[in-house]
């Protein structure tokens, strides 16, 4: 089976104030979750959003979780984000190699 990735944001950073601006974001805390059948795992990341005076601004009121998704794409390289994922392939790959059977001392279900 193959793994799906899936981006969460946790939080961003703002710079309270800059050029005219409020709440400029700055960084995106976020996760990178990756599920395999009923195995998963995910991994905390951040991404620096740099700020040019001029550029087009949107007030954070404004922002959408498809416009910041869409800014990790564009600030997080391909190389960080094939090594988040490499970390989540090896976290799975540990968790298929554990087994929580019944503790001994609990008896088993009585099927009638």
């Amino acid at each position: 089976m193959t793994i799906t990735y899936t981006k969460i944001i946790n939080s961003m950073g703002c710079y309270a104030q800059i050029d005219g601006q409020t709440n400029v974001v700055f960084t995106i805390q976020w996760s990178l979750v990756g599920t395999e059948d009923s195995y998963t795992a995910n991994v905390p990341c951040s991404t620096a959003v740099p700020y040019v005076a001029g550029d087009t601004f949107i007030p954070y009121a404004d922002l959408t979780q498809d416009e910041v998704l869409a800014w990790i794409d564009q600030y997080t390289p391909a190389e960080q984000i094939t090594a988040l994922e490499n970390q989540i392939v090896d976290n799975i790959a540990k968790q298929k190699e554990v087994t929580y059977p019944t503790l001994p001392w609990v008896p088993s279900p009585v099927s009638t």
